[in-house]
């Protein structure tokens, strides 16, 4: 039956905004981008706007608590609360607020089969149901526009999930060659490659495609771990690609876990410093951000530009 044949029906619609749209992901990884406070952070509310949370329990009954910073410099508060979590497959809360409060139902629906039956596609669907239909229609238009911008940053953070890469890059005030010294000169890469607490107590390097690169790590407890690649490519103050892929050449190690890629581009005497490390699965790749790869590798750049910059 139609909503034009169903006054109740007819009232909800009224009452309601939907927003619809395909992204090429799975949905196992589309609800991740809700269901992980920290990915949500990143890309809830429209164009312009960030977040701070304080608390986010995705659970019936649980409390979504937080601060929307909008571009304006003003701060929103924002309280909901979950009614219904289906994984992967349904979340449904109420938004909590005397001038636009909404019940909020998103959908995750299966797209596009392949030829094992798996799909690849995930069609999200938000339907915001307020209060009135006279608060909805004041809305419609405002909140339309924003829903698309919130998509859009969703489809941003589905990318960045779907890849296996992270990276840093550096403009450092010292020629490329010096730079290239840093990475390839035992004496020297000892002296700034440190992550974390751990520090680099020696290095041995056999610099050639095939050839072997050895950095023995000392932690804060004094024990050491040994730091074998192999490198893939070199080529002299320009790039470096080695992988922990193979334990010599070309034996395959029992655990590959990522594959780095070193570029050094001439910036008039200075230097374009870009590293990137692409992993095995999308999971290495989470893990290795998890366990600080964005603070550990930009600590070590600095390090680098640093000892560039005087020898």
């Amino acid at each position: 039956m139609s909503s034009a044949n169903n006054p109740a029906a007819a009232e909800i619609a009224a009452r309601t905004i939907v927003t619809t749209r395909v992204f090429d992901a799975p949905r196992s990884l589309v609800f991740k981008a809700f269901s992980d406070p920290d990915r949500l952070a990143k890309w809830w509310g429209p164009k312009g706007f960030t977040n701070t949370f304080s608390q986010f329990e995705l659970k019936p009954g649980g409390q979504w608590n937080f601060v929307m910073h909008g571009p304006d410099g003003k701060n929103y508060e924002n309280h909901s609360i979950f009614d219904e979590v289906v994984e992967p497959e349904r979340i449904v809360f109420r938004h909590l607020d005397k001038d636009h409060a909404f019940q909020m139902t998103i959908i995750f629906g299966e797209e596009e089969q392949n030829h094992f039956g798996e799909a690849g596609k995930t069609r999200v669907t938000w339907h915001m149901c307020f209060d009135s239909a006279a608060r909805c229609a004041d809305l419609r238009s405002f909140v339309t526009d924003a829903n698309e911008q919130n998509f859009d940053k969703l489809q941003a953070q589905i990318a960045e999930m779907s890849t296996r890469e992270l990276s840093i890059t550096r403009i450092i005030n010292a020629p490329r060659e010096k730079v290239f010294r840093c990475w390839t000169e035992p004496a020297l890469i000892t002296q700034w490659f440190t992550l974390s607490t751990w520090v680099t107590v020696s290095a041995e390097i056999d610099l050639r495609p095939g050839g072997s690169s050895l950095l023995t790590m000392r932690g804060p407890d004094g024990a050491e771990m040994a730091n074998r690649d192999i490198y893939l490519e070199v080529v002299k103050n320009e790039r470096l690609v080695l992988t922990d892929a193979y334990t010599s050449a070309w034996e395959p190690s029992e655990r590959p876990f990522m594959t780095v890629i070193l570029t050094f581009e001439d910036e008039g005497g200075k230097t374009r410093y870009t590293a990137r490390v692409r992993h095995w699965s999308i999971a290495d790749r989470e893990a290795h951000e998890k366990m600080g790869f964005h603070q550990n590798w930009s600590i070590s750049a600095d390090q680098l530009a640093a000892l560039a910059a005087k020898i």
